[in-house]
């Protein structure tokens, strides 16, 4: 019987998130990962594998917690309100946390990407995103507060392009005013 975990693996998980986010993949060496988390060298290969390995389980646990976040989305009560609000805090995120921009994007310009199961996870976490946005638009364009002839799956693509184009705009030194006017800019010519 092996010894029991000296550590919180969620915890774990989130340091190292900040740091492949701040860094990326490439960016991030074994010994920072081991600074960040605080795990011993021989804890992160016995629980992750890999560097690649914690990278693909800290990109697995970014997604739980980017559908976390969607939940706001799915209420039958969710309307341009929490939209709003969901992008103005994933914005918040991003900030906070250094990576100026959401972490599949990040990962998707940077080498990493060429493995195909990082790939495989930036393209499932960006589906999620996209896929809570078209229900929403659907269910709003059906209750008649968008345009009928409104296509919520090329809306979703839209509102995802502003989502990241916003953190682009953030990071290169716009204030959160400009921010918040592009985003209102962008709810209205939905």
């Amino acid at each position: 019987m092996g010894r029991p975990r000296e550590f919180d693996e969620d915890e774990v998980l989130m340091r190292a998130m900040v740091a492949f986010w701040q860094r990326g993949y490439e960016g991030c060496s074994v010994r920072d990962l081991l600074d960040a988390t605080g795990l011993p060298r021989q804890s992160l290969y016995n629980t992750f594998g890999d560097k690649r390995g914690l990278f693909l389980r800290v990109l697995s646990r970014y997604r739980e917690r980017v559908e976390e976040d969607l939940a706001c989305l799915k209420a039958p009560e969710a309307g341009l309100g929490e939209l709003r609000r969901y992008m103005l805090d994933a914005l918040g995120v991003q900030a906070e946390l250094g990576g100026g921009a959401c972490l599949l994007v990040v990962t998707a310009f940077g080498p990493a990407s060429a493995d195909a199961d990082v790939q495989a996870a930036i393209e499932a976490g960006a589906s999620s995103v996209r896929r809570a946005f078209a229900r929403l638009l659907k269910r709003l364009r059906d209750d008649q507060v968008l345009p009928y002839d409104l296509d919520p799956k090329a809306g979703a693509d839209y509102l995802y392009a502003v989502l990241n184009g916003l953190s682009a705009l953030q990071r290169t030194g716009a204030g959160a005013r400009r921010v918040r006017t592009a985003l209102e800019a962008a709810l209205r010519s939905i």
